[in-house]
């Protein structure tokens, strides 16, 4: 090795800290055997880097490398990142230049560029390589050195593999181009806008992308773009003394102008009791944006101020002056000083109409673009297309934000389509949560088996002969969502010799096909889960495994992972087993056909919902029927002995609303909330079983770096409207711990109405914190445990077709049954960056799913008529403001806001006809009611009221549409036909009493009454408050806002 190695020296300039020129000698050992890390290579490079030391290699399917200079690579990283743009060779002196000449972001980027696999791409540490080196000669400037070094690793890479494929040097340097562009056969110099022409004419809008960045680069400002933030070295400092706080900036979307908060990522001595510091206005934000990591200075407390109470409008108008009447009790307020990230991101954002374009088009051709998202100030463009573009949706991105600037800079990338378009629109919210979802490349496919007529997919014997064979021993079926293609779980039950039961639960093995470190492998981490949107799906893996190979369907031959417990007649776990498995489903159960059998359905109804008993001569049908009917029974009984464990250890049965979208061809026919079965919780109670089982396993073995989820205790000051809305039914919450808590919801019953029960438990979701994957080596012991579930250990094991997750626990589960490798395994450094990763990218599809209801919840009532008896609904008040209040429409399953005051200060009232009317008057609002006061009578509305509301659409051209909820009455909608599913309450009251029963119940006490006296009354009515209806002060202020409101 010493052979290889050759010494020389680089001298250096260093000005130091009193601004003297020092001259440093630094020693430099150059040596021949830097890797090429080239599948074309035939020096027999050691290229085997990376984990799985197939990520990071240059591929031999390249027509050509791509070697970028210093400039080309800070400057044009966006058009390098373009997914089909591939084979880029950066040296190590451009990565340096991008390190210190660029940004911090920008160098996050480029390495984030380098470990995306899919784009095959590598250092090459030119600097080291003896024959690459280019020493700097003395007086040549910077710029013309690092063009000669990116020349000298191109002609290195060709000779280097001879002659195999062209290589092409991208720089904006013209002398380095009329210098080394003839130099060399098929080694290609040139400026990027040529090599697009000539190589990627066809790549849609990428020509508009390289001018929008060229525009942003010559009207870049030469002022830096952190100036007027404290120095980096003072705020790390202060952050370490107390006096400042770091943490994530998040905007109130419903009040994006005036409300955002700071969620502190580490506690100080001060303010120890609040998690999130309050940013209040524009000005105080101090040119961060939703996302940014930030550092806040805490104001003093004089200076604090607390959140609006009023509903607010989703407008990006200045609301800063809201009344202090209509806020809430101070919290800690702050300034931002300084910005540790930009997390800056794509954005779609649409040009103002055209009455509004002219003005806001400058000189310079700069024009303000509205971001979709309401959390995102305006954006200032420069385009030459503003005519072309205006009514499209267009994606942007961020250069800048001066100091003096009332808005940051940024660049057009390219267009969406057009405003109003449901493709535009679905691609909007892609993008608005960070979604790629572009088709699953050729390479990706070729790893993968086939499965055609003329080629069919088959086990093979010596597999086979390696598992556990269930498929004559075992009835295993599935039971999902009418219409499920991608079916990654299966369940079994049968009782054995001994007396004991045994339940199976059988996963799709999706690690058998997709082996770690592959290109399905490394797309599959980058999209982490599948995207679930009311009318599509966006799988995480190729089609051939999530609807085919891997799915369980019934009657076909599949290979699974398993989990099966043997258990005692007391439903006490015996006995567990892991292993690899062969199944074959014999049905495919969907919901309700389960549930029916479970209520005693008649053979005809089971026959006509289950084809796989169609058919069949009697005898057989009769023997399938009983054994279907058992099994389906048996595994509801165990379930529910399940749940009444767990429950009773403190297992939370909240509730969520999931809204299904009817589509008929490519309209909405309806929106119906999803029925909730029992059956459903059978499923999941089976699922967290595994999960539970699994994690324990996987923790015995691998203490230290186990993939599990935790969910962490939730923070007291959450749960204020839970126990503030119970109390006004007369009910008390204990949030001290989750079985408290259990216990509480289970007693919120109201006979009369079962929507309090289910609004509570929705509330109780408001205030939870989120789960989220995390290694075992990167938090302490206790903080494993999951507050919903009251389990010790969890993690997701039963879903990896859909989900990234289950993909690295099958991995680690199989390590941990000694069927594979663990040497392969991640490291919990590694790991933890992961589920990192997998953490944003759960959320994220969560957001996109959302977002995809309410589109579709919106076109659902675009052509509806106001009188339609669809757009007229019963509603329940669940949430008081200053100026309204929150409801809940159980027919839709929808929330959202009511107004009793308008922007001009008049409120609705509800005349003797029936019919709403806007007019001068008051609102007075309590915990428990808000009451409407105008000259002709007052209105009261309480909790838990149920009114009439008429929906309509309120369209927009920047943002997403919304819906609009109007007071009708003041009374429940007559003849409502919209029910809160009544299988569900019964189904739930009989498992909360099962649960019960398992519980010691304490005996709720009244309160004390104190005696005051036998005058007390005569005494109150004579020296005690007056009856507002009564009151002359009351009067006379109603008589003063009267005056107050125009004309």
């Amino acid at each position: 090795m010493e052979e290889k190695l050759v010494k020389t020296e680089r001298r250096l300039r260093i000005k130091g800290s009193q601004g003297k020129t020092l001259r440093v000698v630094r020693e430099l050992y150059l040596r021949d055997d830097v890797p090429c890390q080239s599948d074309r290579c035939l020096a027999d490079c050691e290229n085997n880097i990376g984990m799985h030391g197939t990520i990071g290699r240059l591929s031999n399917e390249s027509t050509h490398y791509i070697i970028p200079d210093c400039q080309v690579a800070r400057d044009y990283l966006e058009i390098l990142e373009t997914p089909d743009i591939k084979g880029i060779v950066f040296t190590q002196t451009a990565v340096h230049s991008v390190q210190h000449e660029g940004s911090k972001r920008l160098y996050t980027r480029l390495q984030n560029l380098i470990k995306d696999g899919r784009k095959r791409s590598v250092i090459f540490h030119n600097e080291f390589q003896r024959y690459a080196y280019c020493e700097r000669l003395p007086g040549e400037n910077l710029v013309h050195w690092q063009s000669r070094s990116t020349y000298k690793a191109c002609e290195w890479y060709y000779d280097h593999l001879a002659g195999q494929i062209p290589m092409v040097m991208l720089t904006h340097n013209e002398e380095a181009i009329q210098l080394y562009s003839d130099k060399k056969v098929n080694v290609f110099v040139m400026t990027v806008k040529d090599y697009l022409a000539g190589f990627w004419e066809q790549l849609e809008g990428i020509m508009d992308l390289y001018e929008s960045l060229t525009t942003a680069l010559e009207n870049k400002s030469k002022d830096r773009d952190y100036s007027g933030y404290l120095p980096l070295d003072v705020l790390e400092a202060g952050i370490k003394s107390g006096r400042y706080i770091q943490g994530i900036l998040e905007v109130n979307r419903h009040n994006a102008s005036t409300e955002a908060f700071v969620r502190r990522s580490g506690r100080t001595k001060k303010v120890d009791s609040v998690e999130d510091i309050f940013i209040h206005g524009m000005v105080s934000r101090n040119r961060s944006i939703h996302g940014d990591k930030v550092v806040v200075e805490i104001l003093p407390q004089s200076q604090w101020k607390g959140r609006s109470l009023a509903i607010c409008p989703d407008e990006s108008e200045d609301k800063s002056s809201t009344d202090d009447k209509e806020s809430d009790s101070v919290i800690p307020t702050g300034i931002i000083v300084g910005i540790l990230q930009r997390n800056w991101r794509d954005y779609v954002a649409t040009f103002s109409p055209d009455e509004e374009s002219n003005k806001n088009v400058n000189k310079g051709g700069k024009v303000l673009v509205i971001p979709y998202d309401y959390r995102i100030p305006k954006i200032r463009i420069s385009t030459r297309q503003i005519d072309k573009l205006k009514d499209q949706r267009v994606l942007v991105r961020l250069d800048s934000w001066e100091m003096d600037s009332q808005y940051p800079n940024g660049h057009f990338v390219r267009s969406l389509g057009m405003l109003g378009n449901l493709e535009t629109e679905v691609a909007t919210l892609l993008v608005e949560n960070s979604i790629q979802a572009l088709p699953f490349t050729d390479n990706q496919i070729k790893e993968l088996p086939s499965d055609t007529s003329d080629n069919p997919w088959t086990m093979t014997d010596e597999e086979i002969s390696r598992r556990h064979d269930l498929r004559r021993s075992h009835l295993v079926f599935s039971i999902d969502p009418k219409g499920c293609e991608d079916v990654d779980d299966t369940l079994s039950i049968r009782e054995l010799e001994n007396g004991n039961m045994e339940l199976g639960v059988h996963i799709a093995d999706v690690t058998y096909f997709i082996e770690s470190g592959s290109l399905t492998d490394i797309e599959a981490r980058s999209r982490s889960t599948t995207v679930y949107l009311s009318d599509r799906r966006y799988d995480m893996i190729p089609p051939i495994l999530s609807s085919n190979l891997c799915s369980l369907i019934s009657g076909v031959d599949r290979y699974a992972m398993s989990v099966i417990w043997e258990m005692t007649k007391d439903y006490e776990v015996k006995k567990v087993w892991y292993g690899r498995t062969v199944i074959q489903s014999k049905y495919k159960l969907f919901y309700e056909i389960a549930q029916r059998i479970n209520e005693g359905a008649n053979d005809d109804e089971i026959i006509e919902n289950i084809p796989e008993l169609q058919g069949l001569d009697q005898i057989e049908l009769d023997i399938r029927l009983g054994e279907l009917r058992w099994a389906v029974n048996k595994l509801m009984s165990v379930a529910r002995i399940l749940k009444c464990r767990r429950a009773s250890g403190g297992g939370l049965e909240l509730d969520s609303v999931e809204v299904r979208v009817e589509m008929e061809e490519s309209d909405v026919e309806n929106l119906t909330p999803k029925d909730h079965l029992e059956v459903h919780e059978t499923i999941a109670e089976c699922m967290i079983f595994a999960n539970h089982w699994v994690a324990k396993k996987i923790v015995e073995h691998f203490p230290n770096q186990a993939l599990l989820r935790n969910h962490p205790s939730p923070r007291q000051d959450q749960f204020d409207m839970l126990i503030k809305c119970a109390a006004s039914k007369g009910f008390n919450i204990d949030t001290t711990s989750n079985k408290s808590l259990a216990e509480s919801l289970n007693r919120c019953v109201d006979v009369n109405d079962p929507t309090v029960n289910k609004l509570l438990r929705q509330l109780a979701v408001y205030a939870m914190s989120t789960a989220q994957y995390f290694s075992t080596g990167s938090i302490a012991h206790d903080q494993f445990f999951h507050y919903g579930l009251a389990l010790d250990l969890y993690t997701h094991f039963t879903s990896p077709i859909r989900r990234y997750a289950d993909i690295i626990v099958h991995r680690q589960l199989l390590a941990a049954i000694g069927v594979d490798n663990s040497d392969n395994l991640p490291s919990n450094k590694i790991l933890d960056e992961l589920a990192d990763h997998i953490n944003i990218k759960h959320k994220a599809a969560q957001n996109a799913q959302r977002d995809s209801q309410e589109l579709f919840q919106s076109l659902y009532f675009k052509d509806k008529k106001p009188d339609d008896e669809q757009c007229i609904v019963d509603a329940v008040i669940f949430q008081l403001r200053v100026n309204g209040f929150l409801v809940f429409m159980p027919r839709y399953g929808i929330k959202g806001p009511v107004y009793l005051r308008n922007k001009e200060g008049q409120v609705v009232f509800i005349g003797k006809d029936g019919k709403p009317e806007w007019t001068s008057g008051t609102l007075v609002r309590d915990d428990k009611s808000i009451t409407v006061n105008t000259l002709h009578n007052s209105h009261k509305y309480s909790l838990f009221n149920h009114i009439t509301v008429q929906i309509s659409l309120q369209s927009s051209r920047a943002h997403s549409a919304s819906l609009r909820l109007e007071l009708l009455d003041n009374k429940p909608l007559k003849d409502d036909k919209s029910t809160l599913n009544g299988n569900q309450n019964t189904d739930r009251s009989d498992i909360v009493k099962e649960v019960q029963s398992t519980m010691i119940e304490g005996s709720e006490k009244e309160l004390p009454s104190h005696d005051l006296g036998p005058n007390f009354a005569a005494l109150k009515r004579e020296f005690g408050q007056t009856d507002d209806s009564k009151s002359l002060y009351h009067i006379f202020e109603t008589f003063k806002k009267i005056s107050l409101q125009p004309l």
